[in-house]
């Protein structure tokens, strides 16, 4: 008896974890559909009101880090969501990581806090590839604030390298916003992955000592 006690409660516990993998992944699922239709519709309206009252196109930015953006927002109005528009916009931010590597003049707060969503990766890529832990509380708060998984998932890596080596700069109330968020995304998401890698190496300290 006690073995087939045993048998059936691993049995009982292994239904259970499939069916909340299940349940997980119809989650996620559905909120791609969700975020595919949304991004299209951003698509129709943005074409609808930049279309020109004589017909021609509208000039590109003349701005290469405006031009990216408005290519990585091209990206998300017209293709649907999967490895291949993920792929792409990854693409997308290298190459904005490598043009604004050791830019100077670049307005952090302008675009940190741009309504538009590749200004927004702008200010990310910017920050991933010139770290400075000055923008880290409201690089945080940008992060948990995006209305976009990839938005999010780039703001917290970049957040992770301002942060790296600078661990004293990571103040009580920020680590309790990225706490929270962390719970909010549960585990098994790739944007809670890196807040608790940012909490891993950055560990709340009290009194000298690292704080369990």
């Amino acid at each position: 008896m006690p073995a087939a006690s045993a048998t059936l409660k691993r049995q009982v516990e292994e239904a259970k974890s499939t069916a909340q993998d299940a349940i997980r992944e119809a989650r996620q699922s559905d909120a791609r559909y969700q975020e595919t239709a949304e991004d299209l519709a951003d698509g129709v309206r943005e074409a609808l009101s930049s279309a020109q009252p004589t017909g021609r196109p509208a000039e590109p930015p003349g701005d290469p880090v405006d031009r990216l953006a408005a290519r990585y927002n091209e990206i998300r109005w017209t293709m649907s969501s999967g490895r291949a528009r993920t792929q792409a916009m990854s693409d997308l931010v290298d190459e904005m990581v490598r043009l604004l590597r050791g830019a100077r003049d670049f307005d952090v707060d302008r675009h940190l806090h741009s309504g538009d969503r590749g200004l927004r990766l702008a200010a990310a890529a910017y920050l991933y590839a010139n770290p400075d832990p000055v923008w880290g509380p409201a690089l945080a708060q940008a992060a948990v604030t995006e209305d976009k998984p990839f938005n999010e998932y780039w703001a917290l890596k970049a957040l992770r390298e301002v942060f790296r080596g600078h661990c004293e700069q990571l103040d009580d109330a920020t680590r309790a916003l990225l706490q929270r968020r962390m719970h909010e995304l549960g585990p098994g998401v790739d944007r809670s992955e890196q807040i608790r890698k940012l909490l891993r190496d950055c560990p709340a300290r009290r009194n000298g000592r690292t704080v369990v």
